[in-house]
């Protein structure tokens, strides 16, 4: 072989190593790149907490306690239309909603309060609402008894219950011990107040319902 052609096989064997090299070396960091570029392209957004529904169902607990305080007590005014807006707007759908909040985060005992309670709030903004036809059924004999009967009857039902959650509460912490005993005083002096007509135990309740509205608070 003469000295020409060894010089051009040295020669192309050169271009060939360089771009073998070049090659293996390029391909790796330019698939890394790809790759960091379509992570960077698709990375999803960090997940958002999961908030505690407990805070909605207190909150709407609290201030529907407040103004049936003021409507039991009669510091302001006795007509009980003052808590119907109140009872559906935020006490039925507050709770309700944090019932189903704490049933999804799977916390059962205070999924079914919240939801006993969200019924109580809507029971009573149906039965003194004007289209349901309750109060004018309740009083057509003349006399508001037959009312008051009605309604000792709803509380005595909800007192039970009451009496049942507070049991539930005894290895929970203090506060919701409290909370628990004064919503079933509440329901009991009510629901006895109005089945035996005494104006004091009905004013009773009301003052309980204050303390309800500020323990939940």
């Amino acid at each position: 072989m003469s000295n020409i052609d060894q010089k051009s096989e040295v020669h192309l064997h050169e271009v060939v190593d360089i771009t073998t090299y070049s090659d293996e070396h390029d391909t790796p960091s330019s698939s890394t790149g790809n790759r960091q570029q379509t992570k960077g392209v698709h990375s999803p957004h960090p997940p958002p907490g999961v908030a505690n529904p407990l805070a909605i169902g207190f909150s709407a607990f609290s201030i529907c306690s407040f103004v049936f305080g003021l409507y039991n007590s009669g510091l302001v005014t006795d007509i009980p239309q003052v808590a119907v807006g109140v009872s559906a707007g935020v006490g039925g759908l507050g709770q309700l909603y944090a019932s189903i909040g704490c049933f999804i985060i799977g916390e059962t005992f205070p999924a079914v309060t919240f939801f006993t309670y969200s019924g109580f709030f809507f029971t009573f903004a149906i039965m003194f609402s004007l289209p349901s036809g309750f109060i004018e059924a309740a009083t057509a004999g003349g006399s508001i008894d037959p009312l008051n009967k009605c309604m000792a009857l709803v509380q005595a039902a909800f007192a039970i219950c009451s009496f049942l959650y507070l049991l539930g509460t005894l290895r929970q912490p203090y506060m919701i011990q409290l909370l628990m005993l004064l919503v079933f005083l509440t329901f009991l002096t009510g629901s006895i107040g109005q089945f035996i007509d005494i104006h004091g135990l009905i004013v009773a309740s009301g003052w309980l319902s204050f303390g309800i509205a500020v323990v939940a608070w």
